[in-house]
């Protein structure tokens, strides 16, 4: 795929999920309005095809303004660094999950039928943002790392979700049970992630992982 056309397809796949607009919420982003919001968002969605193909530890800050298309001092006007950049990026993504998961809460009735949604939202909004998912939740496993936070804000939120959803029920689930249960998506979705699974294995881990989800944390009739 040519540069521009692998670019236009990112930007087709984030604007899809609202991305655009989860940028404009992002810290700093109301300096400059109009500008701002603009040049924050072209810097990073230009950043996710270089990121993608060339990995973190090779992509350069030049990289990062040849693929934007800027100068130096507009780059550092917004950025730092390029961590600063991915971080950005992994700040939207998981805004838009969990956006993906509230609305879920008006949707499915039952208990298992919301947490099976959940499920299959997880692997499908990976799958449908690509490679640069699998590069993120790599990075922000180490402890270390800015997106680290991120991750764990996220995984305290999902976990707020799940019990606000039980307590209806009058269930109060150890909070390592739906940790755990998070733990094994991502792992299951990097593993997916990184061999280009079929599609038939990838409804076969939403099946297995929605079914671990459900005898784990719905109500059970005695």
């Amino acid at each position: 795929m040519e540069a521009g056309s692998e670019l236009g397809a990112v930007r087709a796949v984030f604007e899809e999920l609202g991305g655009h607009q989860a940028l404009l919420r992002q810290p700093g982003a109301r300096d400059d309005p109009l500008i701002g919001h603009l040049q924050r968002t072209n810097i990073q969605l230009a950043a996710i095809p270089v990121f993608v193909r060339k990995g973190l530890a090779d992509t350069t800050v030049n990289d990062l303004l040849d693929a934007a298309g800027v100068s130096r001092r507009t780059f550092y006007k917004y950025f730092a660094n390029k961590m600063e950049v991915l971080e950005g990026i992994y700040r939207t993504a998981v805004l838009l999950l969990l956006a993906r998961f509230r609305e879920l809460e008006h949707g499915a009735g039952s208990v298992d039928a919301w947490l099976r949604a959940m499920v299959d939202c997880f692997f499908d909004y990976h799958l449908s943002v690509g490679p640069i998912i699998r590069l993120m939740q790599e990075e922000a496993l180490r402890a270390d790392s800015p997106l680290a936070r991120h991750r764990l804000h996220a995984h305290l939120e999902m976990v707020r979700l799940v019990d606000e959803r039980l307590s209806g029920y009058g269930l109060h689930r150890d909070p390592l049970i739906t940790r755990s249960l998070i733990w094994a998506m991502e792992s299951a979705s990097l593993d997916l992630l990184g061999r280009e699974a079929s599609r038939e294995e990838i409804e076969q881990a939403k099946r297995v992982l929605g079914e671990l989800a459900c005898r784990c944390l719905a109500p059970r009739s005695t």
